[in-house]
């Protein structure tokens, strides 16, 4: 309550003695008043409200160029933040009630009253505007959040079963301001029947145990009659026998969002049959160059030992016969090695990524007519990880056989290095090329692009016919 601020009032009264009764009266009362200002009629308030705040207005019904209600509807719009105190010489119960509903915080009858009536009614009257000035702030606020998040607000009362939807069921689900209101019944038709049952058994759940906070993602209908999926929350008041009077709450339209998630999971079920069918792919393509290697090389070789050994049998004292199949057999035992360590993952043993490379350079130098070049510039105390160092020596591996089947090239270079976050691998040839566009589903890039995109990697292929091949991998530390 306002005791102790001093209050500045105006009086608007054209009657001289009741404007120096009226201000004998002020100053007797014990509220703290720092200025009174006086006005003969409603032109001259006009000319007052530019320089002084009022905190009230005590004003009389009857002006000569105002009368009766006109002159609260009048005041209320010059001094709108002001308490407005109605005075009259009639004691006229309609007159009192029509002046408040259209802005006035009170009503007094002339002569009817004292100092101390008067004190009480000014301090009640300037708390009630303070109260109203308030709310109207305060729903004006929400209106505009109400606007801002798109939410459908809505207020139902159980004890009526009235319920008050906010300006989203128009903006967002197409209804007019005649379904404004609605009750828990048309709020129940509206959920798309086959969330009904769940959705109602969820709220009774909630009002059955006096739990205050209800939540829930459904369907609701729009006035189109198509459905969206929203998800709309609520707060439950129950009296103190534990029985739900009331519920405020709001819906948000998620259908967007359900779309999006929907997109994704569907993107992500594709991308994993994508890794698997590349992966099994890459296993079968596997398994035929071993038996490829086992048939045409290691099989021959063993057939020709087999022969030997039959000769031998037929001539025990042959030498020669002896030291051939020796020999055969020494060759099988190199191509099984070979074939062994193009299968086994360096980081089984304690190879490093570097070794298990110049390795693989230096065997694809021996035995094909082709020059490899390995320039390995990461640093010592990058730490890359078992994992990945497996991949890009896959990867390596695949491309280079890519190379030796496709490229007809004479010359390679493998540049493995670290730029800022990102490990770089670059592989060159100067090959027959090819059009990267066309040839960009072979399985063996296939289970490449995977491989790297399974580390969140980027992978680039440059080529065109006869200018060879510009092979790149980004990933990051």
């Amino acid at each position: 309550m306002i005791t102790n601020n001093p209050i500045t009032i105006l009086i608007v009264e054209d009657n001289a003695g009741d404007y120096l009764i009226l201000k004998e009266l002020l100053q007797r009362m014990r509220l703290p008043v720092k200025k009174i200002i006086h006005a003969v009629n409603m032109e001259a308030v006009s000319s007052l409200i530019v320089n002084i705040i009022f905190d009230v207005v005590l004003l009389d019904l009857s002006l000569p160029d105002s009368m009766g209600v006109d002159s609260v509807i009048t005041m209320d719009r010059l001094l709108p933040k002001t308490a407005i105190v109605c005075m009259s010489g009639f004691s006229l119960e309609d007159t009192a009630i029509e002046s408040i509903s259209l802005g006035a915080q009170d009503y007094l009858v002339k002569g009817d009253f004292d100092e101390k009536l008067l004190a009480k009614t000014i301090q009640y009257s300037i708390e009630r505007k303070r109260i109203l000035e308030n709310l109207h702030l305060s729903n004006e606020r929400f209106r505009l959040i109400n606007k801002a998040t798109l939410d459908t607000t809505w207020d139902l009362n159980f004890e009526n079963n009235i319920g008050q939807w906010g300006e989203g069921i128009i903006r967002t689900f197409g209804y007019s301001e005649e379904n404004l209101a609605f009750n828990f019944e048309i709020w129940k038709r509206w959920i798309h029947p086959d969330d009904s049952e769940r959705v109602i058994k969820n709220l009774d759940y909630h009002l059955q145990n006096h739990l205050k906070n209800w939540q829930d993602e459904y369907r609701y209908k729009a006035a189109d009659g198509s459905y969206k999926d929203v998800f709309s929350r609520g707060y439950l008041l129950f009296d103190h026998l534990g029985k739900a009077t009331r519920m405020f709450g709001s819906t948000t339209d998620i259908t967007e969002r359900k779309k999006l998630e929907k997109e994704l999971a569907d993107q992500q079920l594709n991308q994993q049959k994508l890794i698997t069918e590349t992966t099994i792919l890459a296993q079968e393509k596997e398994r035929n160059e071993i038996g490829k290697e086992l048939h045409d090389n290691i099989n021959q070789i063993l057939a020709t030992v087999k022969l030997y050994h039959g000769m031998m049998r037929a001539n025990k004292n042959d030498p020669e016969l002896l030291a051939k199949a020796s020999e055969y057999v020494n060759d099988a035992i190199e191509e099984i090695r070979k074939l062994s360590k193009s299968l086994v993952s360096p980081t089984l043993g304690n190879i490093t990524l570097k070794q298990a490379l110049t390795d693989l350079v230096d065997e694809v130098n021996k035995t094909h007519a082709l020059l490899v070049t390995l320039n390995y510039e990461v640093e010592g105390g990058k730490i890359i990880g078992s994992k990945k160092e497996l991949m890009i020596y896959r990867v390596v591996q695949e491309q280079i056989n890519n190379i030796l089947k496709h490229s007809k090239a004479e010359n390679a270079t493998i540049d493995l290095k670290c730029i800022g976050n990102n490990l770089l691998l670059m592989i060159f040839d100067d090959g027959i090329g090819f059009d990267s566009n066309a040839t960009a589903k072979g399985i063996g890039l296939q289970n490449i692009r995977s491989r790297v995109e399974f580390y969140s990697g980027k992978l680039d292929i440059i080529s065109t016919p006869g200018k060879g091949c510009k092979f790149k991998i980004a990933i990051p530390c």
